[in-house]
Order: structure tokens, then C-alpha cells, then sequence
């Protein structure tokens, strides 16, 4: 799997991976957020149960006269009985809290199940048959929660289901002033509306947060692939420039690092074509001079070889000394032309070398400036990832401002609820108050809703920045393998440099040559006029000229030898910068 990720563009990696953590994420976040409502929800129907359980124990006197009524085998007294039924219609709405009762601390075992007396109830379980003194039929769940309230507890029961629906109770003893339980009070919760109303919740933030996320992927993989597309073909230009193409150009499309990473590499190529088509003229020129070079070499090395055997003739005879010194001083002559178009042609050389060295170096230096850029840009990137990071730990810290906005709501709520039912018990006097009491109930859920919604949101700003963080570290790591590739191009052009320099070398040896070939036909120009001024002296003078011929033809030896090396050395620079695409 691995493998396959690495081998994947940067753009299908990002979106896979966010798909992942995103898809993820709703489903854990749902998971917390059932339990989390359905916590709420028993912490609410807790507060609800110990408000109206408040509100119940301040009727024990009432409850005490039916409770001894009925255990006497009477009937209850009506007056007390209507007075506790209207306390307990009051209690109950149309919601969840679905029944109101009271129940007597009298049990009866029947057919090994255990039936509980009613006291008194709400309207709703009167119409159901369970009226005052009628006998209920309770189960295991029920009859647990009945038995902590005779040891003094109060609380919700477990969920259990009975002929009538699913139910979560809630019971609390009744005491007299003595701390006797006199009774038990208790309330029904409708646990289907309940369980109705927290799926609906569910589903709902599930899908807001499956759309949310498909709109997070979509728009972070267009960035993604927008933010990355310069870097590719960048990538793509810098491979084609390291394997010799000079005719790239990266198109700069923007004013951001990568533009100017651009702009500069676009500079770097165009220096770089100059310089190798500088060096390619350079090397073609150097070529043909050590071509001419050579030839006039030649020619000189053949006109002392005539000057040596003119010197041989010399010794059989003045008179044809006189004539071999003249011919010596007309083949000396044309040697001294061909030694100035050495020299000429070595200082040519010497001037193209010395440019073609600076040029080099220009491109070198260039190509540092590159490097550094790149650098530059890398470090950018890890700054905006750390930017990233922040903003993040920032999202983090609102999600903790919400939490408390959530509780405020929870409060209000509860707040609402209360003053309904005082509402309620005030009658027709209470009506406004209850509506009143009804609309902030509404806002106080909206406030919660909206809270949650943000909550989530964020949550979805903190994965998306971890994300993009992900993204620039990945752009850092592209911008890097352009620097390396920046890099293996100066190591081409230094040894280009390198090349150059040992050229320029040459071309000094042979400048130094001339000027010793200049001396050698100088002293041989001497000495001939001196053989036709002195041509009785010309026996003794031919073994110096003898002499100073043997020196210059070593020297014509060495000019030549060294022309060779000099075109052995321009064939190479020319086939080096040939490897290089200009045009």
C-alpha cells in the first residue's frame, strides 16, 4: 500500500489520505455524539426528576391521608386524590415526559412477580386503566429501581419496555417528617421519542459532515494541484536543462517564491545558452588557428631543414656560401612572417580563452544564485507549514469557547423548562408566561445546535490545516530535488570551466614559444649577415649557424607539438559543450 502511495502524484496521495481522515472523523465524531446526546439527555431527565420530585415530596401530607386511606382497605379521599391528580397532570407534557404516579411502599408477590398499588397517577395512565389503588405488574428493571427508593435513593431506572412502550423511569421516595418513605413518586420518559429525536440529530450531522468533507477534499485537491503545477513543470525543465536542452523555458505565472524560482531558473538557462554557444565559437576558432598554427610549423621546419644543408654547402666554398647565405636570408625572412602569424594567432587564442574563462565564471556564480533561491524557497514553505500550525491550535481553542457557550444553553434550557411547569400550574394566569418560557426553551436549542455545528466545523479546519501542512512539507521536499538538479548543472559547468582553463594554459605555452622561435630567427638573421659580410670567415661561422639552425628546429619541433595538443584540447571543449541543445 505504501509503495502504492509513493508511486502516486502528490494530488491523488493528498486526497486519498484526506478522504481517509476526514471519512474517519465523521464517524468517530457521530459515535461521541450519540453517546454525548444520550448523556445529556439522562442528565436532563435527572434534573427534570429532582425538580418535580422537590415539588412532589412538598404534597406528603396529601399523599400520606391516601396512602393511609387505601391501606385501610378505603377508598382514597376525592378531594386529595383530584387535588394530587391536577399536581400531576401539571408535571407531565406532550413531549417525553409522558406519566406522573405515585406508587405505595406496599408490595404484593403474585405467581412469583412482584405488583405494585398506585396511589394516585396522571391523566394519561388513568385512561390506560391504572387509576388510584389499581395494581401494576412490574418487571425486573422497574422493580430494582422501586427497591433503592426504600433505602432512600433516588434516580433513573434502566430502559425496559412494557405493554405500553419503551420507558425510562424515575423514582424518589415520598417522606414523612419523621424521614419515613410514605410513598414512592415516579415518571415515565417515553424512550421511542427520546431515541427518535437523537437518531434524526445524528443523521443530520452526519450528512452536514459528509458533505462538508467531500467539499474539503475537492477544494484542497484543486489547491493542491494549482499550488504544485509551476513546481512540476519546473521539475520537468530542470531534468530536460541537466541532460543538455538550453531551449527550455519554465512560464512564470506568478510573483511568489515559485514565480521568482522561475524567473531566475528562465535567467540561469538563457546565460547559460549564451555561454555555451560562446565557448563553441571560442573552441571553433581555436581549432582553425592551431590548424594554421601547425601548417606554418611545417613550413618553418622545412625551410630549416634548407637552411642546414645550405650551411653544409657553405663549408665546400666561399662563393657558394655567399649564394647559400642569400638564399638563407630569403628563406629566413619567410620564416619571421610565419613567426608573427604564430604569434599573432597565439594572442587571438590567448584573448578568446580569457573571455571564454569569464564567461564561465558568470555562469557558475549564476547558478549559486539558484541554489540559494531554492534554498530560500524551501524555508518559506516551512514557515507557512508552521503558520499552519498555529491556526490550528487557534481553532482548537475556540472549540473550548463553544463547550462553554453549549452549557450556557443547557442551563437556559433547563431554566425554560422549569418556568413551563411553574406555568402550568399557575393555569390560565400562566399562559403568557408559559409561552414565553416555550420560546427561550427553542432558543436555548437553537444556541446548542449552532454551537455544535461550529464545533464541528472546526474540528474540520484543524484536519484540513494538518492536511496542507502535510501538502508544503511534500512542496519542500519537490523544491529540494530542484535544487539538486540546480546543483549537478553547475558541476557541468565547472568542469567546463576547468576545460577552459587548461586551454588558456596552452595557448600560453605556445605564445612562449613564439617569442623564443622571434629570438632564434633574430640571432639567425645576425648571423647570415654577417656569413655574406664575412664570407672568408664563412667556414668557421657555418658550425655556429649550424649550430643555432639545430635550436630552431627543435623550437619549430615544440610549436608544432604543441599546436596538436592545442586542437586535440579545442576538439574536446567542442565536444563537451556539443552535448548542450541551443537551438
Amino acid at each position: 500500500m505504501i509503495r502504492w502511495i509513493k508511486s502516486r502524484s502528490l494530488v491523488v496521495t493528498c486526497s486519498i489520505v484526506l478522504a481517509i481522515i476526514l471519512i474517519a472523523l465523521n464517524a468517530i465524531t457521530t459515535q461521541i455524539s450519540y453517546f454525548a446526546q444520550k448523556d445529556e439527555v439522562y442528565n436532563e431527565f435527572n434534573e427534570v426528576g429532582s425538580k418535580l420530585a422537590g415539588q412532589a415530596q412538598a404534597n406528603a401530607n396529601l399523599i400520606e391521608t391516601v396512602a393511609s386511606s387505601l391501606k385501610a382497605g378505603q377508598e382514597g379521599p376525592e378531594n386529595e386524590l383530584t387535588i394530587i391528580r391536577k399536581l400531576l397532570n401539571a408535571m407531565v407534557d406532550d413531549d417525553v415526559l409522558t406519566n406522573a404516579y405515585y406508587f405505595s411502599v406496599d408490595t404484593i408477590d403474585k405467581d412469583g412477580k412482584t405488583q405494585l398499588q398506585f396511589l394516585q397517577s396522571s391523566e394519561n395512565l388513568a385512561q390506560s386503566g391504572f387509576d388510584s389503588g389499581s395494581a401494576y405488574i412490574s418487571n425486573d428493571i422497574y422493580t430494582e429501581a422501586y427497591k433503592k427508593t426504600q433505602q432512600k435513593y433516588a434516580g433513573l431506572s434502566q430502559t425496559y419496555e412494557d405493554e405500553l412502550g419503551t420507558w425510562i423511569a424515575y423514582m424518589s421516595p415520598i417522606m414523612d417528617g419523621n424521614g419515613k418513605v410514605i410513598a414512592v413518586f415516579g415518571l415515565d420518559f417515553d424512550y421511542d421519542k427520546v431515541e427518535t429525536r437523537i437518531n434524526k440529530l445524528l443523521i443530520k450531522s452526519s450528512l452536514i459532515g459528509l458533505v462538508c468533507s467531500l467539499l474539503a477534499i475537492f477544494l484542497i485537491v484543486i489547491l493542491v494541484r494549482v499550488a504544485i503545477r509551476p513546481l512540476r513543470v519546473l521539475a520537468v525543465s530542470s531534468k530536460k536543462a541537466a541532460l543538455g536542452d538550453l531551449t527550455v523555458q519554465v512560464p512564470v505565472t506568478s510573483d511568489n517564491e515559485i514565480g521568482q524560482a522561475s524567473q531566475a531558473f528562465n535567467e540561469m538557462i538563457i546565460s547559460l545558452r549564451e555561454l555555451t554557444i560562446q565557448i563553441e565559437r571560442t573552441s571553433r576558432e581555436v581549432s582553425d588557428s592551431s590548424t594554421s598554427l601547425k601548417e606554418t610549423a611545417g613550413q618553418t621546419e622545412a625551410a630549416t631543414n634548407e637552411i642546414a644543408t645550405a650551411i653544409q654547402s657553405v663549408a665546400s666554398g666561399a662563393e657558394t656560401q655567399l649564394a647559400s647565405s642569400k638564399e638563407c636570408q630569403r628563406a629566413m625572412m619567410e620564416m619571421t612572417i610565419g613567426i608573427q602569424k604564430i604569434a599573432e594567432s597565439s594572442s587571438v587564442v590567448s584573448e578568446l580563452a580569457a573571455d571564454t574563462s569569464d564567461l564561465a565564471m558568470q555562469g557558475e556564480t549564476v547558478i549559486n544564485k539558484t541554489v540559494e533561491q531554492m534554498n530560500t524557497i524551501e524555508q518559506r514553505v516551512f514557515n507557512a507549514a508552521e503558520v499552519m500550525q498555529e491556526l490550528n491550535d487557534s481553532s482548537n481553542r475556540i472549540g473550548d469557547i463553544l463547550s462553554h457557550i453549549a452549557d450556557v444553553a443547557n442551563q437556559t434550557n433547563l431554566l425554560a423548562l422549569n418556568a413551563s411547569i411553574e406555568a402550568a400550574r399557575a393555569g390560565e394566569y400562566g399562559k403568557g408566561f408559559a409561552v414565553v418560557a416555550h420560546e427561550i426553551r427553542n432558543l436555548a436549542e437553537r444556541s446548542k445546535e449552532s454551537s455544535n455545528e461550529i464545533s464541528e466545523i472546526l474540528n474540520e479546519i484543524g484536519s484540513r490545516s494538518g492536511q496542507v501542512t502535510a501538502s508544503l512539507s511534500s512542496s519542500a521536499n519537490e523544491t529540494r530535488i530542484g535544487s539538486e538538479l540546480v546543483n549537478a548543472s553547475g558541476e557541468s559547468f565547472r568542469s567546463i570551466l576547468r576545460s577552459v582553463k587548461e586551454v588558456s594554459e596552452q595557448v600560453q605555452e605556445v605564445s612562449a614559444a613564439s617569442q623564443q622561435m622571434s629570438a632564434g630567427s633574430e640571432e639567425i638573421a645576425a648571423s647570415l649577415v654577417e656569413l655574406e659580410r664575412m664570407a672568408h670567415h664563412s667556414a668557421s661561422n657555418s658550425q655556429e649557424v649550424a649550430a643555432a639552425s639545430e635550436e630552431q628546429l627543435a623550437s619549430v619541433e615544440e610549436v608544432a607539438s604543441s599546436s596538436e595538443q592545442l586542437r586535440s584540447l579545442a576538439s574536446e571543449l567542442r565536444k563537451a559543450v556539443g552535448k548542450f541543445k541551443v537551438e
